[in-house]
């Protein structure tokens, strides 16, 4: 009977506490690298919801979203402080605004918000031994929309996170090659 409880209480969902403790950790870790990519894929039998959005940080406050729909074509974005550069790919060039911090703060949300909600257990990928957890999927329709993810043990940085319609890859933490550069001729938009 002992037995059978502690195999019971590994595969429980750990406390709220737990969950807070840890999304607190993997917040502290995405704002601490010094740049990462997270790569979102919507997967689906509709071509109308498959697409891909990628976004890049470099520290301190440089961020890229490049983004290809089916339906909306592709949409370019660059953050880097308050200029926002938008480009929708359509031959018209890049555009440029100055947005103040809730703007910005609300557009970077969705990468560094993340929203933990249970703690899982400990996971085998090869030969590494990775945390799991359970999280409010972002791109979601609903609060209820959440993703099992993967993270790094010792630095809790997310690795994968799934859900049966998508996808999100964290890769290239602290890549040196990674650069954001500020787009040539962009168009003033805002006055």
């Amino acid at each position: 009977m002992v037995g059978a409880l502690v195999i019971l209480t590994q595969t429980l969902p750990a406390r709220a506490d737990d969950a807070s403790e840890l999304q607190t950790k993997i917040r502290a870790a995405l704002r601490g690298a010094k740049a990462f990519v997270e790569t979102f894929a919507m997967k689906g039998p509709a071509a109308l919801i498959a697409g891909t959005s990628t976004f890049t940080v470099v520290a301190p406050n440089r961020y890229r979203q490049y983004v290809v729909s089916p339906t909306s074509g592709i949409d370019d974005t660059i953050i880097i402080g308050h200029e926002i550069y938008g480009n929708e790919g359509k031959g018209k060039g890049w555009t440029v605004q100055t947005w103040d911090d809730r703007l910005v703060t609300g557009f970077e949300g969705d990468v560094f918000a993340v929203k933990v909600i249970s703690v899982g257990p400990d996971q085998k990928v090869g030969a590494t031994t990775v945390g799991s957890f359970v999280m409010v999927n972002p791109h979601g329709a609903k609060e209820s929309d959440t993703l099992q993810c993967t993270y790094e043990k010792t630095a809790f940085r997310p690795l994968v996170c799934t859900s049966d319609l998508s996808t999100v890859k964290y890769t290239n933490y602290d890549d040196p090659s990674l650069k954001i550069e500020t787009p040539k001729n962009a168009r003033r938009t805002d006055g």
